[in-house]
């Protein structure tokens, strides 16, 4: 029993010690406190559960004293907390002392009474939007947050305006609260992304020369805008850096323009010629434009912003120039009467969506290696860029390379021809291109990627160039329509269920350049008759000819007992071709292999009298060395020699 009075007598002893370790809402002096009774410190808050009912009893002078006694003991004052004078209009003055080092969320939010505020370089934490609608804030401490109203802001503040640091050469943000004109100090070079977002009380701002970029949405929203100077210093503007600002003059039909940028259009203008010299055509310069149904865009442009032409319905054409570089998201989003357009070489960057929504758009010529080059993963291949309506796409000479997933997608798409210039065509490039059915591919390219033409169930033949080395796996993957296609002898291996499921092709001839034939090559081209392999072939991968139910005859060139190893004793294998060769010829006869394979010399003896002329299809080589690749007739064409007689 004496053990338990002792834990009893404990416990209340620690609960007793634990209800005196913080007190709230304690007044002192006009001031409302939170104490930490263990740490001997004090924050300054506002009486209840509600700022609201509270809080805005603040007003006139206050002081905030750099320690409090209550009780008998002394509390150093460290904070001010969340709200603590949020909505106190008629607060006039505070002094922060130096004790204090953390201001919170709100903690002064318009405060509009408020006209100057010190902060001591003591505070290292400032909460959001905590000085929201003060007119001016001194403070040269690095506080974390965005207390000015500005958005994701902190940094060296000098009247209205803060800097990245006391340098002043990077303009991050202003005071939400500001009113009436801003000129900006000549030692700036840059005005961040936000920096006067939504400063509705700004009316006019000077930009000095130094600077050389506008960030983006940096003056948005600023409604009471009325006058803006774009120094020739200024080299790049964010995207929408001036939407919203409905104050600011219309100009020629043109909402504030001047040589280096175009910012916002007379919704009512059915035809524009842009100001040779402009750099930029703004974000959302000309958007929903309706009536817009010509626009004439100069040489001097580099870059035409989000959103510049979206929503242009009326819209018929646009010639884009080559002096232009980038072309921003959304850029002809919607401009649904647009019905072609060309991409130049100059453009290395145009954005999502640029042309999605174009619903008349079916033919697009792309003279950008940069564009076809994009990647689906970064959700900018053509499909996302011009949408799937496009029927046709044309490839210009510059084009080098056709990248990953480039045309993944673009269900509609009938035809392409790939240039000479082309080297290489990427993993994926137009797989689930189900409608297009032709395919023209330059005699430049190296390589086929894997799943290149997978599921193009449209596609009926295909004829590979001399120049591809490699087919890749899974390249033609499902392309059920197709029947024929042409192996060139410069192709070394077919990937892995490169042409599975092509139930369609119903021949095939390996040239005897190929020395691998993947796993599942011809998987299940169940209409598949006769196949014709190479003698250079070494590697046949499992199951390569399985499900070829129509298959009746493999023939192959060279050793049968190797052949038959690599076919695990198929017995449909023979030695010889699977195409048919006729010799025809008069007054003589043609020798050539009686095992036909690729790469068969022909001979042609002609008899006594006669000599041999040429072939039908006018070659004169005797011998001659051909590859059969079809069916086909030769006829070896002589002639009687002449006899010279002479009289005496």
């Amino acid at each position: 029993m004496r053990m338990k009075t002792k834990l009893i007598t404990l416990f209340f002893a620690l609960a007793a010690s634990v209800g005196t370790m913080f007190a709230s809402d304690i007044q002192v002096n006009g001031i409302w406190y939170n104490f930490n009774s263990t740490n001997k410190t004090a924050e300054v808050t506002y009486q209840g559960s509600s700022y609201s009912t509270y809080s805005n009893e603040y007003a006139g002078v206050v002081t905030i004293p750099a320690s409090v006694t209550y009780s008998g003991t002394t509390y150093s004052v460290t904070s001010i907390g969340d709200r603590a004078f949020s909505g106190c209009s008629g607060l006039t003055s505070i002094t922060i002392p130096n004790s204090v080092t953390s201001i919170g969320d709100w903690a002064f939010y318009d405060c509009s009474g408020l006209t100057s505020v010190t902060i001591p370089n003591s505070v290292t934490s400032i909460g959001e939007w905590a000085f929201y609608g003060v007119n001016n804030i001194i403070y040269s401490g690095t506080a974390t947050g965005s207390p000015w109203g500005a958005k994701s802001v902190n940094g060296y503040v000098d009247g209205y305006l803060v800097y990245s640091d006391d340098t002043k050469t990077t303009l991050l943000g202003c005071s939400a609260a500001v009113k009436g004109d801003i000129v900006i100090p000549n030692s700036v070079t840059s005005i961040g992304d936000y920096a006067f977002y939504y400063c509705r009380g700004l009316t006019s701002v000077t930009i000095p020369n130094s600077v050389t970029s506008i960030g983006g949405n940096a003056f948005y929203a600023c409604t009471g805008l009325t006058s803006v100077t774009i120094p020739n210093s200024v080299t790049s503007i964010g995207q929408y850096a001036f939407s919203g600002c409905t104050s600011l003059p219309v100009v020629d039909n043109l909402r504030y323009a001047d040589t280096y940028l175009v910012v916002a259009v007379d919704k009512t203008l059915s035809s524009y010629t842009i100001k040779n010299g402009t750099k930029w055509i703004g974000s959302g310069a000309f958007y929903n434009c309706s009536s817009l149904t010509s626009v004439t865009i100069p040489n001097s442009v580099t870059s035409i912003g989000y959103d510049a032409f979206s929503g242009c319905s009326g819209l018929t054409s646009v010639t884009i120039p080559s002096s232009v570089t980038s072309i921003g998201n959304w850029a002809f989003y919607d401009c649904s009467g647009l019905t072609s357009v060309t991409i130049p070489n100059s453009v290395t960057s145009i954005g999502g969506s640029a042309f999605y929504g174009c619903s008349s758009l079916t033919s697009v010529t792309l003279n950008s290696n940069t564009i076809v080059g994009k990647d689906y993963k970064n959700n900018s291949n053509i499909k996302s860029i011009f949408g799937k309506q496009v029927t046709e796409y044309i490839l210009g000479d510059e084009i080098t390379s056709i990248g990953s997933y480039a045309f993944y997608g673009c269900s509609s798409l009938t035809s392409v021809t790939i240039p000479n210039s082309v080297t290489s065509i990427g993993n994926n490039a137009f797989r689930g291109c189900n409608s297009l059915t032709s395919l023209t591919i330059g005699n430049g390219v190296t390589s086929i990627g894997d799943y290149a033409f997978r599921d193009c169930s449209g596609l009926t033949s295909v004829t590979i160039p001399n120049s591809v080395s490699s087919i890749g796996n899974y390249a033609f993957y499902n392309c059920s329509s197709l029947t024929s296609v042409t192996i060139p002898n410069s192709v070394t291996s077919i990937g892995g269920s490169a042409f599975f499921n092509c139930s369609s092709l119903t021949s095939v001839t390996i040239p005897n350049s190929v020395t691998s034939i993947g796993d599942g090559a011809f998987y299940n081209c169940s209409g598949l008759t006769s196949v014709t392999i190479g003698n250079s072939v070494t590697s046949i991968g499992e199951e390569a000819f399985w499900g070829c139910s129509s298959l009746t005859d493999i023939y192959v060139c060279g050793d049968l007992e190797r052949f038959q190893r690599l076919l695990n004793n198929d017995d449909r294998i023979k030695v010889g071709m699977s195409y048919s060769i006729t010799i025809n010829a008069e007054h003589g006869n043609v020798s050539y292999p009686q095992t036909m394979c690729d790469d068969m010399q022909l001979t042609a003896t002609p008899y006594n009298g006669y000599h041999f002329v040429k072939w039908s299809d006018g070659n004169t080589d005797n011998p001659r060395t051909i590859e059969l690749t079809r069916d086909t007739t030769f006829t070896a064409l002589f002639a009687p020699n002449q006899c010279t007689v002479s009289l005496q």
